[in-house]
């Protein structure tokens, strides 16, 4: 690595509960199963915490100063249980793109009474996903969130090609403000998709599966 350079390590979660319903089970958007309230801020799956329990060591071994997760609770139980809990710090910047009931999140109130050990200090105090600009003054917390996608027709929560081009661009300065030098993400397929295509050239369709890493430097 150049001197100056940060080496980041960018994990998918492993299998959530809406991973398993679409892979397995084979459902999509438009099965009535999946735009169940279950699937919000969808968690890891047994054999999600299966596959976290095999790359542990893997991830322990990167020796990451500090991990950097995402608010998607299929990404921070990934990182506890393979990185650790310490030196765990949340940024939305990294979420998965709203486009699923899945992709509904958790308060940072919330998420700081299940995780305290970790840092949620960058993390927006009410609605940190995706909402429409147009009715955010009604989809105040997940549950209502949930009813507004529900009540409007659409199982996609839509969010703009220019707001998650946004939020790939506040991430690449996320890290870059970074002093670490090791670090290790965690985040999901779309975001990761698109931000390693957009910064490494990686290919766009090139997905990373549950639980695996790729290892650039920035």
């Amino acid at each position: 690595m150049d001197s100056g350079k940060k080496t980041i390590h960018f994990v998918r979660h492993c299998q959530s509960t809406w991973n398993e319903a679409q892979y397995i089970r084979k459902l999509t958007h438009k099965d009535k199963e999946l735009q169940s309230e279950a699937y919000i801020d969808a968690p890891l799956t047994t054999f999600g915490q299966e596959q976290a329990a095999k790359v542990k060591r893997k991830i322990q071994d990167l020796k990451a100063e500090v991990a950097i997760s995402s608010p998607l609770k299929r990404a921070i139980e990934t990182c506890i249980r393979t990185h650790g809990d310490r030196n765990v710090v949340v940024t939305h910047w990294c979420a998965e793109r709203g486009e699923s009931i899945c992709d509904i999140g958790t308060t940072k109130i919330e998420l700081e009474k299940i995780y305290p050990m970790i840092d949620f200090s960058n993390l927006p105090p009410d609605v940190w996903w995706y909402v429409d600009e147009k009715f955010k003054h009604e989809q105040t917390d997940p549950r209502k969130c949930f009813e507004w996608v529900l009540s409007n027709g659409t199982f996609k929560l839509g969010e703009t090609d220019n707001h998650f081009e946004r939020r790939l661009e506040c991430f690449y300065d996320f890290l870059q403000s970074r002093n670490e030098s090791n670090i290790v993400v965690f985040s999901h397929s779309m975001f990761l998709r698109h931000f390693l295509f957009k910064y490494y050239g990686r290919p766009l369709l090139q997905v990373i599966p549950n639980g695996e890493l790729v290892t650039y430097a920035l």
